[in-house]
């Protein structure tokens, strides 16, 4: 799906793409918003940050269309969707292919933005910028689904768990619950 998505951004211009990616971030941040919802303090607020970072990418983005399109009411191309919108992360199983979902996005995003560094090279640094992040994205979001599934290797009752219960297991050495 990742190369698809690519291949069909390559053959549109350059307002089509900004608006795309443009896009793509906020449904990064609401996507982010939802996985950090009930999980625990310490889950959410890295997916919180997620959101944040996915903000600041949108609002540069708005900035930049503004100030090469003259104005601020982007189109994201119809036909190419965005990967993130519909997963429901109740289990912990559900909370891993959610997290897969998120990498395949971030991978995305990064080859955006070097496209994007390509198409406007007198916004290079920017665009360099963005996929630096997404890449870091990437590189944060892997490290906790592989904690997830180390978690779940060898117990597979473990994928239909709620996951709120292991990251609030995590959380008892956080908040100490004093009897």
């Amino acid at each position: 799906m990742e190369e698809e998505i690519v291949k069909k951004l390559e053959s549109l211009s350059e307002r089509e793409i900004l608006g795309y990616a443009i896009g793509s971030e906020e449904d990064a941040k609401a996507f982010y918003l939802k996985l950090a919802e009930g999980k625990g303090e310490l889950i959410e607020n890295f997916f919180k940050d997620l959101a944040k970072a996915e903000e600041a990418h949108r609002t540069l983005l708005l900035n930049l269309y503004k100030k090469i399109f003259g104005d601020e009411s982007y189109l994201a191309p119809q036909g190419i969707p965005f990967l993130e919108s519909t997963i429901n992360t109740v289990t912990l199983g559900a909370m891993v292919e959610a997290m897969r979902t998120a990498l395949m996005n971030e991978k995305v995003a990064e080859r955006v933005y070097r496209l994007l560094a390509k198409r406007l090279p007198e916004h290079e640094a920017l665009f360099e910028f963005l996929a630096t992040q997404e890449r870091a994205h990437y590189k944060a979001i892997e490290a906790h689904k592989e904690y997830l599934e180390g978690l779940m290797r060898g117990k597979p009752d473990y994928a239909d768990m709620p996951a709120h219960v292991i990251f609030n297991q995590v959380e008892i050495y956080y908040k100490p619950r004093v009897l």
